[in-house]
C-alpha cells in the first residue's frame, strides 16, 4: 500500500489562515462595488454575513480539502467530516442538551459580563466593554426587523448560514486536521475552542463562548460527523434571532429567555447549578452509551 504522507495541522491552519485573509480581501473589494463603502446599511450587512460565511470560512475549508484530495488520498467529504449522516439520536441529544443547560449558561454568560480587571488596567477595560458596547449595537440593529419574513431571513442568515460556515472552518477545518495529525483529542477541542471564542474579540463573553466551541468539538468527536455540530451551531444562533425577534415585538417579555438561571441580588444560583448538573449527567449518559456500543 502506498505510504502517504500527511500535512502538520500547524501547516493546515497556516492554509486556512492564508486562504481566509484573501477571501476577505475579496469580500471587502465585492462589498465597495456593490455599497460604495455604505457599510451600514441593512442590505450590505447581511450581504457581509452571507459572503463572509460562503467565503471566509467554507471556501478555505473546501479549498484545503481539495489540497488533501491529491496530497494525502483523502476523499473531500471525509476531509470536510461530512462522509456521515447526524443520526436522531444524535440530535436528540443536542436539543436536550439546549434545554437542560440553558439556565447554567445563562447565569456563566452574566458572570462573565460582570468580570473586571485589576485597577491598573482599568483603561483597557474599558475600551473592551466600549468595542464589545459598539459590537452589542450593531448586531442589536442587525436583528431589529418588524416583519415574520425579515425574521426568517435573519434566521437563515445569522442562524442557520453562520452555523454552517464556522463549524466548517473551525471544527471540520482546524478541529479536523489536528484529529488526523492524531493530536490528543482533548487538546485539540480546547485549543480550537479557545481560538473560536477568542476570534470574536469579545473578552467578557469569552467564557460562554469557549465552552460552547468546546462542546461543538466533542459533539463531531462523538459523531463523527460535522453536521450535529452545524444543527447544535445553527440552533444556538437561531433561537436567539427568533427570541429577540418575539421580544422586539413585544411577542413576549424582554430577557424572558437570557435572564432564566440569573438569581435575583441575594439569591442563590440554585437553578443554575442544578441546569449544571443535570448537563453534566446527560453528556455522561450519553458518553457511556457510546462507550457501550463500541
Amino acid at each position: 500500500m502506498e505510504n502517504v504522507k500527511q500535512m502538520s495541522w500547524f501547516v493546515k491552519f497556516l492554509l486556512l489562515a492564508a486562504f481566509a485573509m484573501m477571501m476577505l480581501i475579496v469580500v471587502a473589494l465585492v462589498t465597495l462595488v456593490a455599497f460604495g463603502g455604505r457599510y451600514t446599511s441593512m442590505n450590505a450587512q447581511l450581504t457581509m454575513i452571507a459572503l463572509q460565511n460562503l467565503l471566509i470560512f467554507m471556501a478555505p475549508v473546501v479549498i484545503l480539502a481539495l489540497i488533501c484530495r491529491y496530497t494525502e488520498k483523502r476523499p473531500v467529504v471525509q476531509t470536510l467530516w461530512m462522509n456521515k449522516a447526524p443520526t436522531f439520536k444524535s440530535i436528540a441529544l443536542i436539543v436536550l442538551v439546549y434545554i437542560v443547560a440553558l439556565p447554567a449558561m445563562n447565569y456563566i454568560v452574566e458572570w462573565n459580563q460582570g468580570l473586571h480587571l485589576p485597577h491598573e488596567l482599568r483603561g483597557l477595560e474599558d475600551m473592551l466593554r466600549e468595542m464589545e458596547d459598539s459590537a452589542q449595537g450593531v448586531t442589536s440593529d442587525l436583528l431589529t426587523t418588524k416583519t415574520w419574513g425579515g425574521m426568517i431571513v435573519r434566521f437563515l442568515l445569522v442562524g442557520v448560514l453562520t452555523g454552517l460556515g464556522e463549524e466548517m472552518f473551525f471544527r471540520a477545518g482546524m478541529l479536523g486536521s489536528m484529529h488526523f495529525s492524531k493530536v490528543q483529542r482533548h487538546v485539540a477541542v480546547w485549543v480550537v475552542a479557545l481560538i473560536f471564542s477568542g476570534i470574536h474579540l469579545q473578552f467578557f463573553g469569552f467564557v460562554p463562548r469557549l465552552l460552547l466551541g468546546a462542546w461543538f468539538g466533542y459533539v463531531m468527536l462523538w459523531s463523527g460527523e460535522v453536521w450535529t455540530p452545524i444543527i447544535a451551531h445553527s440552533l444556538n444562533n437561531g433561537l436567539v434571532v427568533v427570541f429577540t425577534f418575539l421580544a422586539n415585538n413585544h411577542y413576549i417579555e424582554d430577557n424572558l429567555i437570557e435572564t432564566l438561571g440569573v438569581p435575583e441580588k441575594g439569591q442563590q444560583p440554585l437553578l443554575a447549578v442544578g441546569s449544571a448538573l443535570a448537563t453534566m449527567v446527560v453528556v455522561w449518559l450519553f458518553m457511556r452509551k457510546k462507550k457501550i456500543e463500541k
